[in-house]
């Protein structure tokens, strides 16, 4: 029996750690260490080599996998000269949900009959994915605790084997495991607290800085609209205004450092101002200057603060909170036997699912962009006018609406 509880204790504890580094640890790890060669290759398509400039690569076909997208801001970012298509691609598990999500949200878009069908089902994909991200890992490792703690429990007993160790550990007289936790779970609660509220901080200044700037946005299109309309250069404008919102506003997961710093060589804001100017910098200049700041405010928004290091120290310190309750099940087993412990095991399996929770919903914060507690849906609903306005004036129907609404006088 004492064998039993050994092998059985070892193959829990193995399939533990397996399961957090599967679940939470794995990805910041593997995003640690894509960090170094996707630095370097997007240095070497920066505007220093204009020789090596690529195009973006196109979407993929389904517009909900750009929204479940997990990869870091490095991997995604739209510089990067070696962007694979299989880097691109979403992984099975992303694939399933994206599928479950864009039914579901379909589904409530028909029955409601919404008049914003396709943002509403991207809104919904979003939600169901980040919940998936969330609940399914929490669940698991509730079940997978509650399954192993008798076992924990069991195999320090075989290792302690002593009437006074068990006697001190079921009374707790020494008090030593109630301090124990008590400093471990106040070290927790300030540590993801104080994590929580930076990160909340931090996406609600990406909010103001993206209503600022689509502002901004809008105002420069007006002006160039008023200066260049009817001109040869017009469609120029409209092209690098167009170019401006799809690689660079709407690029939420790029690195904002390198978008920053290697700009490409011809760039759109730029183009605008020389194409408006003649001579001097026109009125157009101050627009342009307040646009950058802009978005110089929305890229320092969106850089990431908290290293990946960060991250792994708080998954670190859970795991030294939970380790302590196999200890006070294996005294505790003493008095009640062998069915306090399948009790006990309910509740370590329930309070880890809570701090799982806690800290996927962190997660979820920390990402730059690709779920629900992110700005992406609210982008796409702010550039959809600007985008639409700008297709309309490429296309002329601003022009010929225009006439049609105030036609030239008849001078007789």
């Amino acid at each position: 029996m004492k064998g039993f509880f050994s092998s059985a204790s070892k193959c829990a504890c193995g399939l533990t750690l397996s399961l957090l580094y599967i679940l939470s640890i794995g990805d910041l790890v593997e995003a640690f260490h894509s960090t170094i060669p996707q630095y370097a290759s997007t240095v070497r398509t920066s505007s220093i080599f204009p020789q090596q400039t690529k195009h973006l690569p196109e979407a993929p076909q389904s517009p909900l996998w750009d929204d479940i997208k997990c990869s870091t801001a490095l991997r995604s970012n739209p510089s990067n000269d070696n962007f694979k298509d299989n880097d691109d691609e979403p992984n099975l598990w992303e694939k399933v949900v994206a599928s479950v999500s864009k039914s579901a949200a379909w589904y409530l878009a028909k029955k409601y009959n919404r008049d914003s069908a396709p943002i509403y089902q991207s809104r919904a994909a979003m939600s169901i994915v980040t919940f998936a991200r969330v609940i399914v890992p929490s669940i698991l490792a509730g079940f997978i605790a509650y399954l192993i703690f008798p076992a924990l429990a069991m195999f320090l007993c075989t290792t302690f084997n002593d009437a006074g160790v068990f006697s001190v550990l079921s009374q707790d007289s020494s008090q030593f495991v109630q301090n124990f936790l008590t400093v471990a779970g106040l070290l927790f609660s300030i540590l993801v607290g104080q994590t929580y509220y930076f990160l909340y901080q931090q996406q609600e200044m990406v909010y103001y800085a993206l209503f600022n700037e689509v502002t901004e946005a809008k105002s420069l299109l007006e002006q160039v609209a008023l200066v260049s309309q009817g001109r040869s250069m017009y469609q120029r404008v409209l092209q690098a205004m167009s170019t401006y919102v799809q690689t660079d506003l709407k690029k939420l997961q790029a690195d904002p450092a390198v978008l920053l710093s290697a700009r490409p060589m011809d760039d759109p804001l730029e183009t605008i101002m020389y194409l408006t100017s003649v001579g001097v910098p026109s009125t157009v200049y101050e627009t342009v200057k307040s646009l950058r700041q802009a978005r110089a405010q929305r890229l320092g928004a969106l850089q990431r603060k908290l290293p990946t290091v960060h991250m792994v120290l708080l998954w670190i310190l859970a795991l030294v909170e939970l380790v302590s309750f196999p200890l006070l099940g294996a005294g505790t087993q003493v008095i009640g036997g062998y069915k306090i412990l399948t009790v006990e095991g309910c509740l370590f399996g329930v309070m880890t699912m809570g701090i799982f929770l806690t800290l996927r919903v962190v997660g979820e914060l920390w990402r730059p962009a690709g779920g629900a507690y992110n700005v992406d849906n609210v982008l796409k609903v702010m550039v959809r006018g600007l985008e639409q306005e700008l297709d309309a004036r490429m296309a002329g129907k601003t022009i010929e609406a225009q006439r049609r609404n105030f036609p030239s006088p008849n001078i007789v």
